[in-house]
């Protein structure tokens, strides 16, 4: 009888790794980007990049600066992510929140794979500070779930700098 308990154990343990907890839905998928967006207002870092799988990899193409387009793994990403938030933040504290970025977003389309265990999601997202946009950018990325949590694998971004006045 303990065999047959600790069986059928086994086999709900290995359904819900290898299948439930790889599963997405379209409220799951906007829901991460949400979260995404109040760890970028809060400066956190940490979130955004333990959202970033371990084979992450990004194509990103820089409009309105003279940089050529670049790939991006974790660690790059990570450190300059990282390195951005901490200069935001510190902008903020010594402004008193004065001057602030406002980050807005819009998911133009979700694609789930049939057996929705990948997606693929169109995105645009501009920040701003007061009137003044600072960039824009459109990106594809291609997201998995795994152990409950959804995960960036990557994609190509095309992101647009601009410089006041």
């Amino acid at each position: 009888m303990k065999k047959v308990i600790l069986l059928i154990v086994l086999i709900a343990a290995a359904v819900w790794y290898f299948d439930i907890s790889r599963r997405m839905t379209e409220a799951a998928v906007r829901e991460s980007y949400q979260t995404q967006v109040e760890a970028l207002q809060r400066f956190d870092a940490e979130p955004l990049c333990d959202s970033l799988d371990k084979g992450y990899s990004e194509s990103v193409v820089m409009r309105g600066a003279s940089a050529p387009a670049k790939m991006q793994d974790k660690a790059t990403a990570c450190a300059e992510l990282t390195r951005t938030l901490r200069r935001f933040k510190t902008l903020s504290e010594r402004t008193a929140g004065m001057i602030e970025p406002d980050y807005d977003y819009e998911i133009q389309s979700i694609t789930l794979s049939p057996d929705r265990k990948q997606a693929t999601v169109e995105i645009s997202s501009t920040m701003r500070i007061g009137d003044m946009t600072l960039a824009r950018s459109h990106s594809v990325e291609h997201l998995i779930r795994r152990l409950g949590r959804i995960r960036n694998t990557g994609g190509e971004s095309t992101v647009w700098t601009y410089q006041g006045e």
